[in-house]
C-alpha cells in the first residue's frame, strides 16, 4: 500500500530534501515525501539504476542518520533493508564502493535498532543480517572483493561489540578463516577473532565454545543467536581450572600473538587493546608480551611507541631492568631532528612521565637518571617548546639531588650534589639566557622564569609524602645562586620587573610555598634596595616595592630610607617640565605609604613613615601630592593602628571600583582619546546617554538619611534594623515530680518585663504578622529582594567622527554597517545609598545612532510617503536595554552612579562617566512575599488578613509594638514601630480611581463600598481582591475619622467655626467607597494606604513601620493624583 504512494525524486530533488534535512529536521521533508514513508522512498531509490553513484552513496548517509534521529524503525522496515542490501551485494553491476557503505550503513541502523531489544530470537532480522555478513567473509584469498570481505568483518566485529559473545558459538569458523587468508584483509578477521576471544574469555558463555576450536560442531550458515544472548546466563568456572579449554585458548593466543607483522599501526593497537586483558584473564606470563611487542619500541610510529609505554606500564615487574633502555631510545627518539617536532614533544612528554613512575626510592635508579642528565641539554637549534622541556627534565633531576638519600648519587663525578645541581642549573639556562634583554612579554623569557621556578621548588615538591628541612633549602647553593640571578638580572634590565612580580605572585599564591616568596621578597628588600640608582628609572621597580610593602614579614626601613632619597630626588630635580612626572611619583610613594599602613604595625614605621610624610608635606613640589600626605600623616598620628587599617581598607570594597595594579595609588588619572568627538565635547556624557525607560513621578532630588550611632558599618542607618535572636534560655523542666523548694539563684535569670496576657485578636494578629515575617529574607545571611530598574543606553555616531566626516558619509549611514560602534561595553554602577553591591552590566555590541539630516527636504522628498511606525522600530535598533538591579538596605530614593568602559572600532578604550540615574521611593513598592502554604484561591484574603494585621500592628498605641518576629533562616528578627499620618486630596473620584489604576493596581488588597465596586470592577484594572460592601465590612478604620461615614471630611481653619452652623451635606459629596493598598518596602518595611474616596475629594490615611518614607510619600500622593 505504501509503495503504491511512492513518487520518484529525481537526482536535484533528492539534494534539495538532504538540504532541507540539515537544515530544519524532519519536520521539513513533507513536501518532498507526498506522505510516504521517508525509509521506504529511501530504500526504493538505491535500487533504481538511473541516480548515479555519489548520490547512492549521500542517500544511504542521510538514511543512517535519519534512522538515528527518529523513531526506531519497524521491524518490516529492517527485512527490507536487508532485501535490498542483499541484491545489492549480488548484483554484478553495482560497484563496490556502494557495496561497503551499504554494509555499514546497515550495520549501523541494526544496531542502534536492535540495542535495546532484549527479545533476540533465531527469527530476528539480526540473525539475517549475520547471515549475510558470514557468507562475505566465507570466501577467503578471493581477489575482487577483498575490501569488502574486509568491511564485513569489521561489521561483525561492531555487532559482536554491540552484542557480546554474538559470535561465540561460531569461533572455530572464525579461527579457520584467519589462518586461510594470506592478503592484506588477513588484519580484519584478525581482530574480529580476537574480539570475540576476548568476549568469551571475560564472559564465559559456556565450556563447549573453546572446547571443539578445532572440529566445529555447529555450522557457519545457517546462524543461531547463541542462548547466551537470549536467557543472559552464564558459566561460572575458572579457565585454568579447564584444562581442554585453557589449551585451546592458548593456542589462539599464540596465533594472535605471531600476527602483528600482517597489522598496521592502527591496527596493532586495536590487537594490543584486546591482548593485554586477554594475559590478565588467563594469568599468562608477561614476558611474552615483552619478548614479542618490544620491536615496537624501536619503530618511528609515536602510536606504537605510546602503546608499549602503556604495556610497560601495565606489566612493570615483567618488564624491571629495561628502563634504562626504554628511557635512552625515547631520549635518542627526542633528538632526531628528522623527525616530527610533535614527535619530539611527545618523546619528552614521555620521559616525564617514565621518571616519575619508575623512581620510587630506588637510589640506583636514581643514580641512572641523574647520569643521563647531561644528555638533556637544550641545543641551539630547539624549539622554545623543546627548550622548555629539556629545562623541565633538568629540574626533575636537580629534585632528585635535593631529595635525602645517598650522598653519592652521581657515579664518576667527583662533586658533591649541590655542585652538580648548581651545574645542571647554569648550563641550561644558557639556551635561554636572552631573556635578560628581550622584553617582558616575550615567550623565552617565559620560558627562562618557568624554569627558574621549576628549579626553585625542585628541593621542595608538593608530594605529599615528602619532607624537607627549611633552612637546608634556604642554605643551599642552588636558592642563593637563584636569589642572586634574579637581584642581578633586576637591578641591571628594569623590563624584568612584571615578570618578577608573577613569579612571586605564584609563589604567594601556592600554601607549600609561601614562604619561599616571603623569603625571596626578604632577598629583594636586603639587596636589591642597595643597587637601585636614585633616578627617575626607579618609579619602574614601584610594583616590587608594593609586594615589599605588603608583607609584613619584612621590614619596612630599608624601603622607607629608599622613598625618602627618591623624595629628594624629586623635590631636587623639578622644573617646568617635570610637574606631571613629579606628581606621577609622588603618587605612587603614598600609595605605598597607604599598603604599609595597612599591612604593618604602626609602631613599627611610626618614625619612618612619619618623616617621609613630613618631607612630602613640606617640601614636595606639587600641591595635591602634599594635600595627601598630610592627610596620611594625621591619619598616623591621630587614630589607633587597628581602626586605621579599618578605614584604609573602605575603599577595596566599594562596589563597582576595581584597583590598578598599583593599589596604593591614591590618585587616578585615564589617558586622554584620540576621538575628535572627546576633544569636542566637555565630557562623554555628552554624546553618550543612559536614560530610564519608566520616568518617574517625582523628581526626587533630595533624601532622608539618619545617621548611624553604633560602631557597626554594616548596619542599616534607620536606627535598629534587623538583629540577631538572642540564643536560647536554659529552659524549665517541666515534669510534675520536681522538688518545689527551689533556691531562686538557681532559677534562670528572666527579663525584667511584665507578663503580658494577650486576647484573641491580639494573638490572632500576632500569629498573622509571625506568618508573613517568616517568609522575608535575612539579607544579612542570604540573598535579599531585589529591584530592577529598566534603563535604555545609546550614543550619537556624530558627536564622536569629525563634521567633515558627517557631510562625506551622509549616504554611507544608510547602511548599518557603515555606523560606529562599541564593543565589550561594561557599565560599573556605584551608590552612596544603601543599595548593597550592585553588579556591572555588560553589552556585547552598541551601534550608533545615525546623525540627523538637517539639510531641508527638496520638494521630492517632501512628496515621499515613508511608514510612520518604522521611525520608532529603527530608533530602538540603536539602544541596549540595561537592567540595573539593586538590593535595598533601607527603601530611601537615591542616585546610582554609572561608569562606562567600551571598546571603540578603532581599538582604542573610551572610559568616562555618565549621567546618574535617579532612584525613587516608587522603584521600591512591591508586593507582600507570599507564603509558600498558601493556596491561589486563597491570596486575595490572606493579603487582606496582612494588610489588617499590620495596620493594627502600626497603631502607635498597639499592644504587639513589643513583638519580636523572627525572618527566614531563623537568625535575625525584627521587630514593628509603626506610626500614622493623613492627607486630603481634592480631586475627583474618577480621576483618582484612574490614577490608582494606571500606578497602584498591583497593590489594592480589598475594594469596599457598593458604588466603588460597580466603577471599578468592571474595568478589570483591579482583580484577584476582596470586594465587599460598606455595610458589611467591619475591618475600615472609622475612628481616625472626625465625622461619621455619611458626611465628608471636615478641617477648621478658623477657632470661631464651633458656634457655626453646620450645613447639610449634598448628596454629591456622599462616601463613594474604600481603597485598602498595601505595599512592601524592602527589605522588610510597608507601606498602608486606606483611601476614603467621596465625589470631588479624597482622605489618605497612612501607616508604616518606616517612618522616614512618610517624607517621600507626600511628595508621591501629589505627584500621583493631581498632575
Amino acid at each position: 500500500m505504501s509503495g503504491a504512494s511512492l513518487k520518484s525524486l529525481s537526482s536535484p530533488e533528492w539534494d534539495s530534501l538532504i538540504d532541507d534535512y540539515n537544515l530544519g529536521g524532519a519536520a521539513r521533508l513533507d513536501r518532498w515525501t507526498g506522505g510516504a514513508p521517508v525509509l521506504d522512498l529511501c530504500l526504493s531509490s538505491l535500487l533504481r539504476k538511473d541516480i548515479l553513484l555519489h548520490l547512492k552513496l549521500h542517500i544511504l548517509t542521510f538514511l543512517e542518520h535519519y534512522s538515528l534521529d527518529d523513531s526506531t524503525p519497524p521491524p518490516y522496515f529492517l527485512l527490507r533493508l536487508l532485501d535490498a542490501l542483499r541484491s545489492v551485494i549480488q548484483s554484478p553491476s553495482d560497484p563496490f564502493a556502494l557495496k561497503d557503505q551499504f554494509l555499514i550503513s546497515t550495520t549501523a541502523i541494526f544496531i542502534t535498532s536492535q540495542l535495546d531489544n532484549d527479545e533476540l530470537s533465531s527469527g530476528s532480522p539480526l540473525t539475517g543480517l549475520v547471515e549475510l555478513l558470514l557468507t562475505i567473509i566465507n570466501r577467503p584469498n578471493h581477489g575482487l572483493d577483498r575490501h569488502t570481505r574486509g568491511v564485513a568483518c569489521e561489521c561483525l566485529r561492531q555487532l559482536e561489540l554491540a552484542f557480546p559473545c554474538l559470535l561465540s558459538e561460531i569461533i572455530p569458523h572464525l579461527w579457520s578463516l584467519c589462518q586461510s587468508e594470506r592478503t592484506h584483509v588477513a588484519q580484519w578477521y584478525v581482530l574480529l577473532l580476537s574480539t570475540t576471544i576476548l568476549n568469551i574469555v571475560k564472559l564465559k558463555p559456556s565450556e563447549t565454545c573453546i572446547a571443539t576450536i578445532s572440529n566445529p560442531t555447529m555450522p557457519l550458515i545457517p546462524f543461531n543467536v547463541p542462548q547466551f544472548l537470549i536467557d543472559g546466563i552464564g558459566a561460572n568456572f575458572v579457565w585454568k581450572e579447564k584444562e581442554n579449554n585453557y589449551k585451546e585458548l592458548r593456542r589462539v593466543v599464540a596465533f594472535l600473538l605471531e600476527c602483528p607483522q600482517y597489522l598496521t599501526p592502527f591496527g596493532l593497537v586495536e590487537l594490543i587493546v584486546a591482548i593485554i586483558p586477554l594475559a590478565e584473564e588467563l594469568e599468562l606470563q608477561a614476558s611474552m608480551l615483552r619478548v614479542q611487542f618490544s620491536w615496537m619500541l624501536y619503530t618511528f610510529e609515536p602510536l606504537l611507541c605510546h602503546v608499549f609505554l602503556g604495556m610497560h606500564m601495565k606489566f612493570l615487574d615483567s618488564f624491571e631492568g629495561q628502563e634504562l633502555e626504554v628511557a635512552s631510545r625515547i631520549l635518542l627518539m627526542s633528538k632526531g631532528t628528522q623527525h616530527h617536532l610533535f614527535f619530539r614533544l611527545l618523546g619528552l612528554h614521555w620521559m616525564l612521565g617514565f621518571f616519575a613512575l619508575i623512581v620510587g626510592k630506588d637510589e640506583a635508579r636514581k643514580r641512572s637518571i641523574v647520569d643521563m642528565s647531561l644528555r638533556f641539554y637544550p641545543t641551539i637549534f630547539d624549539s622554545l617548546a623543546m627548550k622548555a622541556l629539556k629545562l623541565d627534565l633538568l629540574a626533575y633531576c636537580s629534585s632528585l639531588l635535593s631529595s635525602p638519600g645517598d650522598a653519592n648519587v652521581v657515579k664518576d663525578v667527583e662533586v658533591d650534589k649541590e655542585a652538580y645541581e648548581l651545574k645542571l642549573f647554569k648550563d641550561g639556562l644558557v639556551s635561554v639566557s636572552a631573556f635578560k634583554w628581550l622584553p617582558p612579554w616575550s615567550t623565552e623569557t617565559a620560558v627562562a622564569f618557568r624554569s627558574f621556578h621549576q628549579f626553585l621548588i625542585g628541593g621542595s615538591p608538593h608530594c605529599a609524602g615528602f619532607i624537607s628541612s627549611t633552612s637546608t633549602f634556604i642554605q643551599s647553593n642552588i636558592f642563593y645562586t637563584l636569589q642572586k640571578m634574579l637581584v642581578d638580572s633586576t637591578s641591571e634590565f628594569k623590563g624584568l620587573v612584571p615578570v618578577v612580580v608573577a613569579s612571586v605572585d605564584r609563589l604567594l599564591g601556592c600554601h607549600k610555598h609561601r614562604w619561599l616568596g616571603e623569603h625571596i621578597l626578604e632577598t629583594l628588600d636586603k639587596h636589591l634596595l642597595l643597587k637601585l640608582k636614585i633616578d627617575y628609572s626607579l618609579g619602574s621597580y614601584f610594583p616590587i616595592f608594593e609586594k615589599i610593602s605588603e608583607n609584613d614579614k619584612v621590614s619596612p626601613s630599608g624601603l622607607l630610607n629608599l622613598l625618602l632619597r627618591f623624595t629628594i630626588f624629586l623635590v631636587e630635580k623639578h622644573g617646568p617640565d617635570t610637574g606631571l612626572r613629579s606628581w606621577h611619583h609622588g603618587s605612587e610613594t603614598l600609595g605605598i605609604c597607604r599598603t604599609m599602613l595597612v599591612h604593618h604595625q604602626s609602631s613599627s614605621l611610626f618614625t619612618g613613615l612619619s618623616h617621609l610624610l613630613a618631607s612630602i608635606c613640606l617640601f614636595f613640589p606639587d600641591l595635591e601630592v602634599r594635600d595627601s600626605a598630610r592627610f596620611y600623616l594625621r591619619l598616623l598620628i591621630c587614630i589607633p593602628g587597628k581602626k586605621l587599617k579599618s578605614i584604609l581598607r573602605t575603599g577595596e570594597h566599594l562596589p563597582g571600583i576595581s584597583l590598578t595594579t598599583h593599589s596604593g595609588s591614591f590618585f587616578d588619572f585615564q589617558s586622554p582619546q584620540s576621538f575628535p568627538g572627546l576633544r569636542r565635547s566637555s565630557s562623554i556624557s555628552s554624546y553618550v546617554h543612559i536614560e530610564r525607560v519608566k520616568p518617574l513621578l517625582v523628581k526626587q532630588s533630595w533624601s532622608l538619611s539618619l545617621p548611624n550611632f553604633g560602631t557597626n558599618s554594616d548596619k542599616p542607618g534607620f536606627f535598629e534594623g534587623i538583629r540577631d535572636s538572642e540564643p536560647a534560655k536554659e529552659e524549665w523542666d517541666s515534669d510534675i515530680t520536681m522538688s518545689v523548694d527551689i533556691i531562686e539563684s538557681e532559677m534562670p535569670r528572666q527579663q525584667n518585663v511584665p507578663l503580658r496576657v494577650m486576647d484573641a485578636k491580639i494573638s490572632g494578629i500576632v500569629s498573622e504578622l509571625r506568618r508573613h515575617f517568616s517568609s522575608i529574607p535575612d539579607y544579612r545571611h542570604m540573598p535579599g529582594l531585589k529591584i530592577m530598574i529598566p534603563c535604555s543606553l545609546r550614543f550619537d555616531s556624530e558627536l564622536l567622527i569629525g563634521k567633515s566626516e558627517v557631510n562625506t558619509a551622509v549616504n554611507a549611514f544608510d547602511e548599518v554597517d557603515q555606523l560606529p560602534a562599541f564593543y565589550a561595553t561594561v557599565l560599573k554602577l556605584t551608590s552612596s545609598a544603601p543599595y548593597g553591591l550592585i553588579p556591572s552590566f555588560h553589552i556585547p555590541f552598541l551601534p550608533g545612532s545615525p546623525p540627523k539630516n538637517d539639510k531641508p527636504l527638496s520638494q521630492t522628498d517632501s512628496l515621499a510617503i515613508v511608514p510612520v511606525e518604522n521611525g520608532h522600530v529603527e530608533e530602538e535598533n540603536f539602544k541596549a536595554t540595561v537592567s540595573i538591579e539593586l538590593e535595598p538596605r533601607e527603601p530611601m530614593p537615591g542616585l546610582v552612579d554609572v561608569f562606562i568602559e567600551a571598546n571603540a572600532d578603532n581599538g582604542q578604550v573610551i572610559r568616562g562617566e555618565l549621567h546618574n540615574i535617579s532612584v525613587g521611593i516608587e522603584d521600591m513598592f512591591l508586593r507582600a512575599i507570599l507564603p509558600d502554604d498558601v493556596a491561589e484561591v486563597d491570596v486575595p484574603s490572606y493579603y487582606v488578613n496582612l494588610f489588617n494585621a499590620l495596620w493594627e500592628a502600626c497603631e502607635t498605641s498597639s499592644s504587639t509594638g513589643r513583638e519580636s518576629f523572627v525572618l527566614k533562616g531563623g537568625k535575625g528578627v525584627a521587630a514593628i514601630s509603626g506610626t500614622r499620618s493623613v492627607k486630603l486630596v481634592e480631586v475627583p473620584a474618577t480621576s483618582l480611581i484612574e490614577a490608582v489604576e494606571r500606578h497602584l493596581a498591583p497593590f489594592v488588597v480589598c475594594v469596599i463600598g457598593e458604588t466603588l465596586v460597580d466603577m471599578v470592577k468592571p474595568g478589570g484594572m483591579i482583580k484577584d481582591v476582596v470586594w465587599k460592601d460598606s455595610s458589611s465590612d467591619s475591618c475600615v478604620d472609622i475612628t481616625c475619622s472626625p465625622t461619621s461615614s455619611k458626611g465628608p471630611l471636615y478641617l477648621k481653619y478658623f477657632g470661631d467655626e464651633d458656634n457655626g452652623e453646620v450645613v447639610p451635606i449634598a448628596s454629591s459629596r456622599k462616601n463613594i467607597g474604600y481603597f485598602q493598598i498595601l505595599i512592601f518596602l524592602p527589605p522588610r518595611f510597608h507601606l498602608l494606604f486606606q483611601m476614603e474616596i467621596r465625589d470631588f475629594s479624597t482622605l489618605v490615611r497612612i501607616r508604616t513601620d518606616h517612618w522616614p518614607c512618610l517624607a517621600y510619600v507626600d511628595d508621591y500622593l501629589e505627584a500621583l493624583f493631581l498632575d
